[in-house]
This record gives structure tokens, sequence and C-alpha cells, in this order.
């Protein structure tokens, strides 16, 4: 008998998986939610024999995206089964494949991706009873200006050669290719409806009866679905809350831990500056710097005094006796050079502590010669003022 294997996904399902690959940051990994259906079709071909067909429609509804990679299996491609039950728990009936989003890459599935397609098939052989286990790669491109972004998605599974083919997929007015009347689409018996159906026990006798009976039961369980719907968006809300809160509670900590290290850094930065500095005017205690005075070029010291004072001092030549120059055409000027600044050498006694600095301040003096004071101290008759 001849078989034949398609993958159906409505708009929705497709466009949600492509929104969750493309919201992540790099790669992204999930489970394909649906459900089933296989069909013996008869086809009559142009010798007029009649060859029956198995015709498997495996019908996505909806995708479970993973928080993380690498999540339910190992580096070498085994499948983790007690992190895989404690993922899925009871919406393991309801998997029929998963996918797996690289950016920038080829759709080619890798030896390893093709390991956890076989190890997930044989998981979730026991849920379902076939080998019906597809697996989707999906990739993005963007063009060179970034304009343009490109999608590319192919469906695949592991035959019963335990080799990897690809497998055709159907999208609702997207690609689809009929040349006859459309069909309905063929309903999961693990499907909602037919477990209402199944539980209220209808009789197909009274259709009227028969009806009501299953509308009743509708309505239970949209009651139900409701309540348990409006329990879990009230849930969603209070971690909603919570995370925004333990943000607002870690966002203050990280601010606060910021400037306290801020703080240790400048006190530690002072300190640091203080102990060099202590260390620097030890060293200087240690070994007082010394000057050469005779190594400092035209400089002029006071001959009779001979001290150097604190600070900028000058050294002045006193001239006690005014000596006549003979007429020279030019007159010289004498330079005098003053030490800026003298380190203090320090002494048991009283002796000060003089300081040195490597600048040098030049002065040019001009020599005034007044003209000499007279006093008459012999007093004139008359009782006159001296004369000057």
């Amino acid at each position: 008998m001849a078989y034949t294997e398609k993958v159906s996904l409505n708009g929705t399902a497709l466009s949600f998986l492509l929104y969750e690959c493309l919201n992540s940051v790099n790669c992204q990994e999930g489970f394909l939610i649906g459900d089933v259906t296989s069909q013996i079709t008869n086809h009559i071909s142009d010798s007029q024999n009649d060859s029956a067909r198995l015709d498997t429609q495996i019908v996505i509804r909806t995708v479970l995206p993973l928080p993380s990679v690498s999540l339910f299996y190992l580096p070498t491609g085994t499948i983790k089964e007690d992190t895989l039950s404690e993922i899925l728990s009871s919406a393991a009936t309801e998997v029929v494949g998963w996918y797996k989003y690289r950016k920038n890459s080829s759709i080619k599935p890798t030896f390893r991706d093709k390991l956890i397609s076989k190890g997930l098939q044989k998981y979730f052989e026991k849920y379902h009873g076939r080998k019906t286990f597809v697996s989707c790669n999906v990739s993005s491109k963007t063009s060179s200006s970034g304009s343009t972004h490109t999608l590319i998605y192919r469906f695949g599974k592991i035959n019963c050669f335990d080799m990897y083919e690809y497998v055709d997929d159907v999208t609702a007015n997207l690609g689809e290719k009929l040349t006859g009347y459309k069909k309905s689409n063929r309903v999961s018996p693990h499907c909602i409806f037919n477990k209402i159906v199944k539980e209220s026990n209808v009789q197909s006798d009274n259709t009227d009866e028969a009806i009501l009976k299953i509308q009743e039961a509708v309505d239970v369980r949209l009651i139900k679905e409701a309540k348990i719907a409006s329990k879990n968006e009230s849930s969603i809300r209070e971690l909603e809350a919570e995370i925004k809160l333990m943000s607002t509670i870690l966002a203050d900590k990280q601010v606060s831990d910021l400037d306290k290290a801020y703080k240790k850094i400048v006190e530690e930065k002072l300190i640091n500056r203080e102990v060099e500095m202590a260390q620097a005017c030890v060293e200087a205690l240690k070994s007082p710097t010394t000057l050469d005075i005779l190594s400092v070029p035209n400089i002029l010291i006071d001959s009779i005094s001979g001290n150097l004072s604190d600070g900028l001092t000058c050294t002045q030549v006193k001239d006690n006796e005014v000596e006549e120059r003979s007429p020279t055409p030019v007159r010289m000027m004498p330079t005098l050079n003053y030490a800026a600044v003298l380190k203090k050498n320090s002494d048991a006694a009283s002796t000060s502590k003089s300081t040195f600095s490597e600048d040098l301040i030049t002065f040019d003096v001009k020599e005034n010669h007044s003209k000499p004071i007279l006093i008459n101290d012999s007093p004139s008759g008359g009782g006159s003022s001296p004369e000057y």
C-alpha cells in the first residue's frame, strides 16, 4: 500500500513560530503542538485499477518555545528523558515535532540534529504509537542594506530506514497547490470535541436530543475552560507584578552597590596618596638634598655676611665707599641670580631648614650713584640749621 505524509499548518501557527524565532538572540528551540490523522483513500488510475493509499496528515496548531537551547539533550545528542518529562508534563500527548532556529545559517540538519530527532521519535512513539515525529529547521537572512528579511524553513523526519527525509508542508493560502475541490480538514479522534461527544453518551436515534446534549456538554466544558483561563490570567498578572517589583529592587541595589564601590575607590586613592606623600617626606628627611653653590653660574654672595636667607633672598653688595670711576664708553651691568625655592634642613638646634629649587630668577640691578649727603655737624653762628 502506498502512503503519503504531509505537514499542514495554518497562518496563525506559522506566524507564531516565526515570531518566536525572530525575537530570539541567536538560536531558539521548541516543540510543535498538534494532531496526527490518517485516512485510506482509493485512487483510480488510467488502467481502471483501484489502488488504496494511506494519507497521513500532521496538523500543527501552535508551538511551545523553550527558554534556552540544549535544555533537554546532551552535547552528544542523547535525550534527557527526566528533563523532558518535567518540561512537557501533560502536553506530551499533543507534541508532534520539534523545531530549531539558527540565524544566518543553512537549514540542512546537522548530524547532532538527526540524532536528536531520532531520540525524540523514539521517546514520543509511546504516546502516538507511530513514527510520525517531524522536525522543522528555520533560518533567517538579512540583506546588506537591512531592508529585506528572508525566512527559510523546511520540515523533515526519520523514516523507517533510519534515514532523514524531507516532508512536504502545506500552509493555507500560502503556496497551496490544489487543482480540484478543497477538502475539509480531517478531525483528529483525540480532539476536544470528540472527547465531549464521547463523554456525553449521545445516542444516534434521536437527533434533537443528541444536539441538545452535545450543546449542554459544550457549555459546561466552555465554562470550565473559562475558569481555568481566568485563574491562569490572574496568576500571570501576579507574576508580572512580582517581576516588576524584583526588577525595581534589583536596580536600586545595583545603584547602591555602585555608589559604595565608587566611594571605596575614592577613599583608597586618597589613602594611597597620603601614604605616598608620607613616604616621600620620610625619604626627604633621611637624605636631605644639598645645593652646590659653586656650580651655580653668575651668583653673587655677600662677602660680609655670606648667609642665604629663607625663600627668595637677595644678596646685595654694599658699597661703603664711593669710588670714582674712570670715564668709559661702556657700562657693565652686574647680573644677580636668585635661588627660588630652597628645602629646609632639619637641625636639632634653632637652625632653619633651607629649601632649594631648580628655578633661578635673574634680576638686572642698576647701580645708582647718588650724590653723597654731607652733614655739617659743627654748629654755625646764629643757631642756623645744618647745611645739606
